[in-house]
């Protein structure tokens, strides 16, 4: 079975996310992945444990792009039909479909990534796609649950959308360029904050555990995690002495320390040194922690004074090589506005 896979176009882990997670998948258009999967139940499910996922749809076998073959699979009395590779010639289509059926009506998309999931669940439409080249019909047959995503990022009992923290999405995607499979195997954050990143890796069904050096964070991330019935081992702790508490890790996945907001560009090139240190000790630190072959995802911020971009990520290219293999770095995410671009790299323990 062959599917196609819609993914948020602000979400730029997205292609190192699907890289690690679908064996196979390629970039359709961009945003649009295409892969095979022996069960329909089975895309739905990668599907769903992916950050960057929107909407899935299936190639219908033997069906026709004509109107008159898609009009016989419209079960709802709302339509729409998407053609991926002639996007303008969609409204022709969607009217010849309604002639065919002397009923119902059919809404068209503002572009090629078709109707987004709110108004897929609000309305009850039957959703179909067309690729006029290959002459290849698709349906929408899953769309991700988008308030429950909201529900993580704004009505947590500790959230704050303008804080900085991670999206619940980036940190889910974050999560999935570690290549294993969560079952049994361990997952820490050492700067948890309000638990962004563990609650995602316990909702995949990652073991967790978590450390932060302010006790008040701490308490935070217990309280989001209890709100949706997960455990973890937490710690007060300094996230450069982690292996005072945790041991035989399989994966550390966090966003450290970014050094104060709103800083002056006069500022910034004083405290880029100071946040090397830190990153570099705790790399070190967690060589202890790390089972043999053991991931790391980290972001390191990048700084632009106006003059010049300071990369903390540089502490990875000295001495750190004799110890870690590098696997993916320059994967970039910032919010709209942000003083701090994020750099994303992942690393393995040798």
């Amino acid at each position: 079975m062959r599917f196609i896979l819609f993914v948020g176009a602000s979400n730029t882990l997205a292609e190192f996310e699907i890289e690690a997670q679908i064996k196979g998948a390629t970039l359709l258009q961009p945003n649009i992945y295409l892969f095979e999967s022996s069960e329909a139940d089975t895309a739905q499910k990668t599907a769903s444990k992916l950050g960057c996922s929107i909407k899935l749809a299936q190639e219908l076998r033997g069906v026709l792009p004509s109107s008159q073959s898609i009009a016989d699979l419209v079960k709802s009395k709302n339509f729409s039909v998407t053609i991926l590779d002639g996007f303008k010639d969609s409204p022709q289509i969607n009217q010849e479909i309604k002639e065919v059926l002397q009923k119902g009506r059919f809404i068209l998309s503002k572009d090629q990534f078709g109707l987004s999931p709110v108004l897929l669940k609000k309305h009850k439409i039957d959703e179909f796609f067309i690729d006029q080249k290959n002459e290849e019909v698709w349906q929408t047959v899953w769309i991700h649950d988008f308030e429950h995503w909201i529900q993580k990022d704004r009505h947590m009992p500790f959230a704050n959308a303008k804080a900085g923290i991670l999206p619940p999405k980036i940190a889910r995607s974050m999560i999935n360029m570690v290549p294993m499979e969560p079952n049994g195997k361990l997952l820490v954050d050492p700067f948890c904050g309000s638990g962004r990143i563990l609650v995602e890796a316990a909702e995949l069904g990652f073991t967790v555990g978590g450390g932060d050096i302010l006790a008040q964070q701490v308490k935070e991330t217990k309280v989001n995690l209890d709100s949706l019935s997960y455990s973890a081992r937490l710690e007060v702790l300094d996230a450069t002495h982690l292996s005072d508490k945790f041991r035989q890790v399989d994966a550390i996945v966090t966003e450290p320390f970014l050094g104060k907001p709103n800083l002056r560009p006069d500022q910034i090139r004083y405290l880029v040194p100071g946040l090397q240190k830190l990153y570099l000790g705790c790399l070190k630190n967690w060589l202890e922690v790390l089972k043999p072959s053991g991931y790391v995802v980290i972001v390191f911020p990048s700084f632009d004074d106006g003059k010049h971009i300071y990369k903390t990520s540089g502490i990875i290219d000295g001495k750190l090589e004799l110890s870690y293999n590098l696997l993916k770095r320059d994967i970039l995410y910032s919010r709209p506005n942000a003083d701090v671009r994020r750099e994303i790299v992942v690393l393995q323990k040798k």
